[in-house]
């Protein structure tokens, strides 16, 4: 099995099973062990298949001679958190994001909590069909539980605000997509005064992601007609990606909140300012909306890793996803939800501007994203096929075409963008054709 866009990933009975779990963590674990590395943290999601993952992951680590230390239920950049500031130490994060719960996924952060090099990445899928040697019994490393990780984590998020921001007269509602800050962002923003309705904030193993606004951003608009607040925060089944909403059902995704941290770090003259980074999915509109208030726009294929490796190569502070991953290395090297809300909150003050004044500033580009199940992967890879999309996008280059297999599902994702609507309706009538 080989890396996707977000570590390994898939269903838990054919793909991420105990023995691939238990094999992974023996040859992981003996390759960091060589490069200096004696214990992990493990931390997981809210899937029931989390336990079972946990303990094969864990075992096999031991068996390697690594030490473990389990956090629990904790969202993906708690235990990028965690790894950074205990020495000697690799991350390991039980989940497969925004998948339902039928899947799992596995992804790892070095010693200073970014996700590992492509390069590690490879060397890890040449060492999987080796068998395990386990080392003799004085050599195996043994497990402890970290029962502050979560607390730990919470004063850290709240520390990045230096004390200047009070939620006490906010109202925020939380749809946590049943899934690993179900506790903690409610406790975070509840910590800074907010009153806090909590909405997909009960899991039971199996509804994580489910009928979640992350996912269903028509969603946003259905909580504005039945509750009274003033924000509405959506975050996956990892927490590690965020979009907002305010009063109306007015969404604000990642492009928007990478748009509003930019304006508010270039208007403060904070290091590291002058470019952010996207992927090849950032809308344009962001992009010529960045060059008005003199920031750059860098892209990346999709994921965060790739966003995350272009920030620290130009040494730069902010990065993300249109989907809501959203890195500011100024507080961490991780895509993170919670910080991304009290930041990007506290940014709207520093600007003096509402989520529509920040909107009237972009002129996005009329745009469509779509999923297709794959059903000839071998046409995908086909010359043929690759040639018919160069040319389609060399005969429109007013507009830009992305057609891609996705890194976490078996999904050929599909998006078109250009400044008129209907070449996008065009384009994308004939990228069908093509796939059909």
């Amino acid at each position: 099995m080989k890396f996707g866009t977000d570590g390994f990933r898939g269903p838990t009975d054919t793909k991420i099973t105990p023995d691939f779990c238990l094999n992974l963590g023996f040859h992981t674990g003996c390759i960091i062990k060589d490069k200096g590395y004696d214990s992990v943290i493990i931390g997981k999601d809210t899937r029931v298949s989390g336990y079972m993952l946990e303990s094969a992951l864990q075992a096999g680590f031991i068996s390697a001679g690594i030490d473990v230390k389990l956090a629990g239920p904790i969202p993906t950049p708690a235990v990028s958190f965690l790894t950074a500031t205990y020495a000697g130490q690799f991350g390991v994060v039980i989940s497969a994001s925004h998948n339902p719960f039928e899947d799992n996924g596995i992804k790892f952060f070095n010693r200073h909590g970014r996700k590992i090099s492509e390069e590690l990445e490879k060397e890890i899928e040449a060492r999987l069909t080796t068998p395990i040697k386990t080392r003799n019994a004085s050599g195996i490393g043994k497990a402890f539980r970290i029962d502050s990780a979560a607390g730990r984590y919470i004063e850290y998020c709240k520390s990045t605000l230096k004390g200047q921001t009070s939620l006490k007269d906010k109202t925020i509602l939380v749809d946590a997509a049943n899934g690993a800050n179900y506790k903690i962002t409610p406790m975070l923003l509840t910590e800074l005064g907010a009153k806090v309705i909590r909405v997909n904030c009960n899991p039971d193993g199996f509804n994580i992601n489910e009928d979640c606004a992350v996912l269903k951003p028509e969603l946003f608009e259905k909580y504005a007609k039945d509750y009274h607040f003033d924000y509405c925060v959506a975050v996956d089944g990892d927490g590690d990606r965020l979009v907002l909403s305010d009063s109306t059902g007015n969404v604000f995704n990642g492009d928007d909140i990478i748009y509003t941290l930019a304006s508010r770090n270039k208007a403060l003259g904070k290091d590291m300012s002058d470019s952010v980074v996207g992927t090849i999915m950032t809308n344009q509109g962001i992009g010529e909306a960045l060059a008005e208030i003199d920031v750059g726009l860098l892209r990346t294929n999709v994921g965060d890793k790739h966003v995350s490796r272009e920030l620290v190569k130009e040494n730069l502070n902010v990065g993300g996803e249109t989907s809501g991953h959203v890195i500011q290395r100024e507080f961490s090297e991780s895509g993170d939800a919670n910080i991304a809300l009290i930041q990007t909150l506290t940014a709207f003050s520093d600007l003096d501007a509402t989520m529509t004044d920040i909107q009237k500033k972009i002129n996005y580009w009329p745009h469509k994203l779509q999923s297709y199940d794959v059903k000839n992967e071998a046409l995908l890879s086909s010359n043929e096929f690759n040639q018919k999309i160069d040319d389609l996008q060399k005969a429109n280059n007013d507009a830009r075409i992305s057609v891609r297999k996705s890194g976490t599902e078996a999904k050929l994702r599909v998006m078109v963008e250009s400044p008129d609507k209907s070449k996008v309706d065009s384009l994308f009538t004939e990228i069908e054709n093509i796939i059909s």
